[in-house]
């Protein structure tokens, strides 16, 4: 079989993509703009079988506290492409001292589970009732692989030790006058700046320093425009800023519509004074006037209170993934909570 990348030939990857599209949990053709979401320029290729193509894969290698691991997707009918994808994007993590693979799939696609499965693959989390197809309810499965185990590739990363990652006292805000409400664009510069502290940044796994914003600028308020998240912030009427945010972001999976990912940040001296509670009870009530039937977050283990938190909320553990770089490597739990 011959790798070639998918820009040399664009249209007939699409058409290869089209006939395949709940591989990637699409109904509808794919155009252009959600090709390139699902597979990237520079990042995706074709398996090809003399003339015709075997299977079209896609690799990410992590940055920032993600560094150790890497993500890749696979769209295919056949076995062999699949075990040949696969193995080319193993070879490719372990070069590059990628030590843990993800890849996601549908719960409605079983052969391929089954077939990931006996190729050394585990199913470390499965977000129940989150895909619908056919008026039925399936899970979202995150399978992974521990490459560290076969390989003689034994990376030791010594900044990678507990302590790395201290959070900073910091004394409680005095006499708050809490409030929920929606996100305005002028919100966006005082959530930037808490949001690059160091205990936020810990808490949200981005490895920059602190004061250094660990997103492109502009790039949340083109999702919040978009209508692909829906932010709410609590403020203290006494300073008139926001001092917590949370959103849910809609996946662009058409079988996942009736679901969304939650994330929260809290500005650091307002942690453990009822902010967060104030904000996930809001998610709610703002998840059922969308009809959501689920949301879902992820947290690393060992975030004992934004762990409390969630569950206090109603969410429940749906397994974890490891690999994740946080005080060493650390496993993402994920959760979900049910409203339908």
């Amino acid at each position: 079989m011959k790798i070639v990348p998918l820009e040399h030939d664009p249209s007939r990857a699409r058409d290869y993509l089209n006939d395949r599209s709940l591989q990637i949990g699409h109904i509808l053709p794919l155009g252009a703009s959600l090709l390139g979401e699902h597979f990237a320029t520079g990042s995706s290729f074709l398996l090809m079988k003399g003339g015709t193509i075997d299977a079209m894969f896609s690799y990410h290698a992590g940055k920032d506290k993600h560094i150790p691991t890497a993500r890749f997707r696979v769209v295919t009918d056949s076995l062999l492409g699949l075990k040949e994808a696969t193995r080319v994007v193993e070879e490719t993590a372990v070069a590059g001292e990628r030590m843990v693979v993800t890849t996601t799939v549908f719960g409605y696609d079983r052969k391929r589970v089954q077939a990931l499965k006996a190729l050394g693959y585990t199913v470390g989390a499965s977000l129940p009732g989150t895909v619908s197809l056919d008026g039925r309810r399936f899970d979202y499965n995150i399978l992974f692989k521990d490459l560290s185990v076969a390989s003689k590739a034994k990376p030791q990363r010594s900044y990678a030790k507990p302590g790395l990652y201290k959070p900073v006292e910091m004394g409680k805000a005095k006499s708050p006058t809490l409030k929920v409400r929606g996100y305005k664009r002028e919100d966006r510069p005082f959530i930037d700046k808490f949001i690059t502290q160091h205990n936020v940044l810990r808490g949200i796994a981005s490895g920059v320093f602190e004061g250094l914003y660990p997103w492109r600028q502009g790039d949340y308020q083109q999702h919040v425009d978009s209508g692909h998240v829906f932010p709410i912030v609590c403020e203290d009427e006494l300073i008139r800023e926001p001092v917590g945010l949370v959103d849910l972001t809609r996946p662009s999976e058409e079988v996942m519509q009736h679901s969304m990912g939650l994330g929260i940040a809290v500005r650091a001296e307002y942690q453990g004074i009822g902010v967060g509670t104030m904000l996930m009870e809001a998610a709610k009530i703002l998840a059922m006037r969308l009809h959501l039937a689920r949301i879902w977050l992820g947290v690393f283990d060992g975030n004992t209170p934004a762990m409390q938190l969630y569950r206090k909320s109603g969410f429940e553990e749906s397994g974890r993934v490891p690999g994740w770089l946080q005080e060493g490597y650390v496993d993402e739990i994920f959760m979900t909570l049910k409203l339908d």
